[in-house]
């Protein structure tokens, strides 16, 4: 059984730049470099005996390559109970295109794919678990919403330098106790 996601690998410098904004946080378990990256479209548990016919379907993709800026900061959840803290992009359009194109493929086969509403970002930051998230019932409950909001008014200007997309990348994913563990099983160019 394989955890899969299709989605985009980020260049090195971008990947730098955002481990090189993390801070001091309360709660937040911050991704690394190796697990930076953008969702196009979650898979999830699939037998080894689909991987053929979704390596066909996401082959000969209409992508004509285009640029991606990431640019700003957000949060899913609110700072007294947050559950994702993430970068976003300028200009969404072309990859929700992408994002479509993926799942409507994906769909006409017998894979079942999670279709939640797709906002294209990378997720910098987890809170997990009821604990680290339900700050409003501790002691300093103005503390770690302050930290919040001062992060995401220090880095929501944010912009680094575009990168092209010229392929999509099929992952796998492994639940380790250091974290998630993403590995590259397929790129998929411009067809």
């Amino acid at each position: 059984m394989l955890r899969l996601f299709v989605g985009l690998e980020l260049p090195e410098d971008v990947r730098q730049a955002l481990t090189a904004i993390r801070g001091e946080l309360k709660g937040a378990r911050w991704q690394t470099a190796g697990q930076l990256h953008m969702t196009l479209s979650f898979i999830g548990n699939v037998g080894d005996d689909n991987l053929p016919v979704i390596y066909d379907a996401l082959n000969g993709l209409p992508l004509d390559p285009f640029p991606v800026t990431v640019a700003g900061v957000g949060l899913f959840g609110s700072p007294q109970y947050p559950k994702n803290l993430w970068a976003g992009v300028l200009d969404r359009e072309p990859l929700i295109d992408l994002h479509e194109e993926i799942h409507q493929r994906l769909k006409q086969l017998n894979v079942s794919i999670q279709g939640r509403g797709f906002r294209p970002h990378i997720t910098l930051a987890r809170f997990r678990g009821r604990r680290t998230r339900q700050y409003a019932a501790r002691q300093d409950k103005r503390e770690p919403a302050q930290s919040l909001n001062r992060f995401l008014d220090k880095y929501g200007q944010l912009e680094l330098p575009s990168f092209g997309v010229h392929h999509v990348s099929l992952f796998s994913s492994t639940q380790r106790p250091e974290g998630s563990h993403y590995q590259v099983i397929g790129r998929f160019p411009a067809g």
